[in-house]
């Protein structure tokens, strides 16, 4: 693959500062994940004048990944059933070299890790078919952010243009990163965790059963429970956690640590 050119660190001046400033004013006073998100998304569209932005979120990092109803502005809401389909597990920011940016300094773009020229085959696979080839996606950047419970949120922002994501914004983007963490830190995790937490003893026993990938039939045979009941269980529980399918009540099984 052609790597990029390197750009130093960018000194960040006025107007990136001012920037930062709009961004984080957005969402500083969020009262929930779900109002902290979208006012993120939306400040980063306006104040970084990019149109593509995604927020993943999950209970560990590598579980971001799977995060299967992930907040979507622009084409990446067009991106991401093939994304989930094919190419989640060999994501360019879940590589080595981008999780190191990631912990270090909250944001890794991809003309820094396509410079350093150290990628695995199969992120480079990501980067040259899907991001680019497929979506014709120049230039990308993500931002990592730490939740409360040790949860992580991922927030991916995509351009067309290579150049677009350059080192001032991506320099911005480490700012708000910075200054953000003590924010997310404290926001109260998601309603669908805190119905999970709520469930009776036998229905966490069905959820945890449906989080390792038991069939109904299995369920049944090591509850001892006909499988008509285990169906109607499941019905109940994703009737209360909000849940719209068993890998969705599996991934916030695991967000709430069942």
């Amino acid at each position: 693959m052609t790597t990029s050119r390197w750009e130093p660190p960018a000194i960040l001046d006025v107007e990136d500062y001012r920037r930062a400033f709009e961004i984080i004013s957005a969402c500083h006073d969020a009262s929930s994940m779900t109002e902290f998100r979208e006012g993120l998304v939306a400040a980063l569209c306006r104040h970084l004048a990019v149109d593509n932005v995604s927020f993943f979120s999950g209970s560990t990092f590598n579980l971001v990944f799977e995060d299967s109803s992930p907040l979507t502005e622009g084409a990446t809401a067009r991106m991401l059933p093939e994304y989930q389909d094919r190419w989640a597990a060999h994501d360019v920011f879940g590589s080595p070299p981008a999780v190191r940016q990631l912990l270090s300094s909250s944001v890794a773009s991809l003309n820094e890790l396509l410079a350093q020229g150290r990628l695995p085959a199969s992120a480079e696979a990501y980067v040259r078919h899907y991001l680019r080839g497929r979506w014709q996606v120049g230039s990308a950047a993500a931002m990592r952010l730490p939740l409360a419970g040790g949860r992580t949120a991922l927030v991916g922002v995509f351009s067309h243009s290579p150049t677009e994501l350059d080192a001032h914004q991506v320099a911005t983007l480490r700012l708000v990163g910075r200054q953000l963490a003590p924010v997310t830190r404290r926001l109260p995790i998601g309603p669908e965790v805190q119905a999970v937490g709520r469930l009776t003893g036998r229905q966490r026993e069905v959820v945890k059963l449906v989080a390792d990938g038991q069939s109904n039939a299995a369920i049944a045979e090591i509850l001892c429970i006909a499988e008509d009941s285990v169906k109607k269980y499941i019905s109940r529980i994703l009737q209360q956690t909000g849940c719209r399918s068993r890998l969705e009540l599996a991934l916030i099984a695991r967000d709430a640590a069942l």
